[in-house]
């Protein structure tokens, strides 16, 4: 597709401090990819970082056609949402509140999640027609269809069809205009206060735009789960195409609980995201083996005090299963 250089593209993130060093390598990303004289929007969501971490992400942003803009007003209206996964944050609810965040007359933006790399002018995935849809979005590869395990809880409930698609939300073109006359945000808010599900605000979107949400290029969001076998013979894609994916991606997005700064990743991608960080001033920076240990340490107890909880349940892909047998973990992750 033809670029459009005259045309802004309004891209927004969220992290806490937390998620500082991903951000920095999301936000490296873009800029080194970016197509010289495309203005980029850059709106970042602080879901509570600290000033320190703010100064060193507005040096990686720092570019003639790049206007960040820090959104500081968010925290406190997410906190109450379920967050069920714990290696997922509470700030990527902050897509849902995108339509209200940004002003009328912007009328589309891309929603990306922190933990990816980009690979190519993400102007390029900011130009595809949006048509009649709301969001367009990439199959979720552990999850591909809304009546896969860990796909969309109640389906029918909702209009869909059992063989109808399971998008993963953290790469999320939207059609704002759209979500606003739709009231998408209440809806998916709503469905949120009613169902409590795992899959948090990417069910949401899945459940309340029923036939809304348009299909991406695969390349634009490939995920952990499309390196498993096992989860592959569940995907549609052809062999020649699956292989492309695999291999050329345009956006890199490291799903799961095992991100590439972990210690002991062997994502195939785990240098690439070393190499960005090190054009960042987080450079230098490894993981390391007792940081790795505490880690896991404090994600198990985490994880065992909700289990002892009355009502609790243990996560799926959670790591209780080796400390509290009989516990129920599937195998499958989002």
């Amino acid at each position: 597709m033809a670029a459009m250089p005259d045309s802004t593209v309004t891209v927004f993130l969220a992290a806490d401090d937390g998620f500082s060093r991903p951000l920095a390598v999301t936000i490296r990303s873009i800029v080194a990819h970016l197509t010289p004289g495309r203005a980029l929007d850059l709106h970042l969501c602080d879901m509570g970082m600290s000033p320190r971490s703010r100064a060193l992400i507005e040096q990686v942003a720092e570019h003639p056609d790049v206007r960040l803009r820090w959104i500081d007003d968010l925290q406190e209206k997410v906190a109450d949402l379920p967050q069920s996964w714990t290696h997922i944050s509470s700030a990527t609810y902050a897509r849902l509140f995108i339509p209200a965040m940004l002003p009328d007359s912007v009328t589309k933006a891309l929603y990306l999640d922190c933990d990816l790399v980009v690979r190519r002018c993400i102007g390029d995935l900011f130009d595809v027609p949006m048509e009649q849809f709301a969001a367009m979005a990439v199959a979720n590869a552990g999850s591909p269809y809304v009546s896969s395990p860990l796909g969309l809880p109640y389906w029918s409930r909702f209009g869909r069809r059992a063989d109808e698609v399971n998008y993963n939300a953290g790469v999320l073109l939207m059609n704002l205009a759209a979500w606003r006359d739709g009231d998408v945000t209440g809806a998916a808010l709503n469905y949120l206060a009613k169902e409590h599900l795992f899959q948090g605000d990417q069910a949401a979107v899945n459940a309340v735009l029923p036939g809304r949400v348009g299909t991406l290029d695969p390349r634009w969001n490939q995920q952990t789960g499309h390196f498993s076998q096992v989860l592959q013979a569940a995907l549609s894609y052809p062999e020649e195409q699956l292989a492309q994916l695999l291999a050329e991606p345009w956006v890199v997005h490291f799903t799961t609980h095992v991100k590439p700064w972990n210690y002991g990743s062997t994502h195939p991608f785990r240098g690439e995201w070393f190499a960005r960080l090190d054009e960042t001033p987080y450079r230098g920076w490894r993981p390391s083996r007792w940081a790795y240990y505490v880690d896991q340490s404090r994600r198990v107890l985490r994880e065992a005090k909700r289990r002892l909880l009355p009502g609790a349940e243990v996560l799926p892909g959670s790591k209780v299963a080796e400390v509290l047998p009989g516990s129920k973990v599937t195998a499958s992750e989002v």
